[in-house]
């Protein structure tokens, strides 16, 4: 998911003016109020290109440089679908050169996914263990900035983290990542896109589980989040794990089991999303109020 232009803005004016130890006060002297400052920072407010010419001569740097998280987005976007196949694919030998490689653009959040993709190689091909590995990866959490400056890498990361307590049967420990996860603030729109990811991964961790309460909630509040955002991403998976919850602790005639599996159905479809679809035929069909 890309970030929106005024939010990619915000940070680079916010990095630049921390790396020349200037408070907002300092920046906005004369220019505007501290709370704009504030606003554009947080990608809440766009910028006009006056102001934003005005901002690039107080901070003492081409207007240009405010754009340049733009092109870092696009670079950070190849390297990771190249290491994300590479891995996919298992092409373990190949990924390692890759991530040995040198680049010409190599900024903070490329190094970062380099960082995380080397931990999962090593677990992966038996260099280190589980336990290692998680320490490692929380490490890379634990950076100064690392959820201001690569929010979604900070999520995928600490998610990874939960993928390995669970592969290795430590459930609690991979609860207390999601729960450490939604405690966080999500303040705009982007990041509340990413805690749907966070709710449906964490519910379906639940349902492993057998926690059919606990994960109901949680069901709850991506289903929530997804449909007060107008965020489709998850939102047939979110009416069917509804519907699963509702099968399983209110039995076989649950009408609210009946209603999810049917919309899940019904979205999976109209998303064209024909796996899905043929999961929920086949194993629900029972529940379908209707078929096409």
């Amino acid at each position: 998911m890309m970030k929106s232009l005024p939010h990619m803005i915000g940070n680079e004016i916010k990095r630049i003016r921390k790396e020349k130890k200037m408070t907002q006060k300092e920046l906005c002297d004369g220019i505007c109020s501290q709370a704009e400052i504030s606003k554009i920072e947080n990608g809440r407010n766009s910028p006009t290109i006056d102001l934003l010419q005005q901002i690039s001569k107080r901070l003492r740097v081409p207007l240009s440089l405010l754009f340049r998280d733009q092109l870092e987005s696009d670079a950070f976007r190849e390297a990771d679908n190249h290491l994300s196949s590479l891995f996919r694919e298992q092409k373990y030998q190949e990924m390692r050169l890759e991530l040995l490689r040198t680049d010409a653009i190599h900024h903070n959040e490329i190094r970062l996914l380099k960082a995380y993709f080397t931990i999962l190689l090593e677990v992966k091909t038996e260099k280190i263990d589980y336990r290692t590995a998680s320490a490692l990866l929380s490490r890379l959490t634990d950076q100064e900035d690392i959820w201001y400056e690569s929010p979604k890498m900070f999520i995928r990361i600490k998610m990874a983290i939960s993928n390995l307590h669970v592969e290795n049967e430590q459930y609690h420990l991979a609860e207390k990542v999601y729960e450490e996860l939604e405690e966080l603030t999500y303040d705009t729109e982007e990041l509340k896109k990413q805690l749907i990811k966070v709710y449906y991964n964490h519910s379906q961790l639940l349902t492993y589980e057998k926690k059919y309460k606990a994960g109901l909630k949680i069901t709850e509040k991506g289903l929530s989040y997804s449909l007060s955002l107008n965020d489709a991403s998850f939102i047939a998976h979110f009416y069917y794990q509804r519907g699963y919850y509702h099968e399983v602790m209110l039995g076989d005639d649950s009408s609210p089991a009946q209603r999810d599996y049917t919309i899940s159905y019904a979205l999976f479809r109209a998303f064209h999303l024909h796996t899905y679809e043929e999961i929920v035929l086949k194993g629900k069909e029972r529940f379908l109020l209707f078929t096409f």
